[in-house]
């Protein structure tokens, strides 16, 4: 069981990695739902269903936010409502211990961040998500999750150099 969450554990790495180097919303997206898909076996093989929960929902989001510019039905406020509130629910009646509301409230911030337009905000809002799921990863003893959770927060650092501050366009 080990071996296999390290082996999605660094599918999830790779995903995340690669998604804090896009410049569009939709690549950004994508790859946000292969880091999911990869994070939910991950943590399903740790036993860790706090990590699991949010990156589930996040499935279901990423599959909605990819058509909100496109389809009339996807661009409704209510969708990020709805997927917090499904988030906070499911993350109270599974809840164990202090540590287990870091996903959630992370994800919480991962909805907002995603449902923006604006690619280079939801690189700056990842920024404490990946906070949270680090000290939530040192709980759970994670090590992939600890080292994806800081490679993550150095991609979107380097973003930032890269592209010249938070407040440049990329011109």
């Amino acid at each position: 069981m080990r071996i296999l969450s390290h082996i999605f554990g660094i599918g999830a790495m790779t995903a995340l990695f690669l998604s804090y180097q896009q410049k569009s919303r939709k690549n950004l997206i994508i790859a946000k739902l292969i880091t999911d898909i990869s994070w939910v076996a991950h943590y399903f093989f740790l036993g860790a269903t706090a990590g699991m929960i949010p990156n589930f929902v996040g499935i279901f989001r990423e599959v909605v936010f990819i058509n909100r510019n496109s389809k009339k039905w996807a661009s409704s406020v209510f969708w990020p409502i709805l997927f917090i509130m499904i988030n906070w629910s499911l993350g109270i009646i599974s809840f164990k211990s202090w540590f287990d509301i870091l996903p959630i409230t992370a994800s919480s911030f991962v909805t907002v961040s995603l449902w923006l337009n604006n690619p280079r905000l939801t690189k700056l809002i990842s920024i404490p998500v990946s906070c949270a799921f680090l000290v939530y990863d040192i709980f759970v003893s994670s090590y992939i999750g600890i080292i994806t959770e800081s490679i993550a927060i150095l991609s979107i650092i380097i973003f930032f150099i890269k592209n010249k501050g938070v407040h440049n366009n990329g011109k």
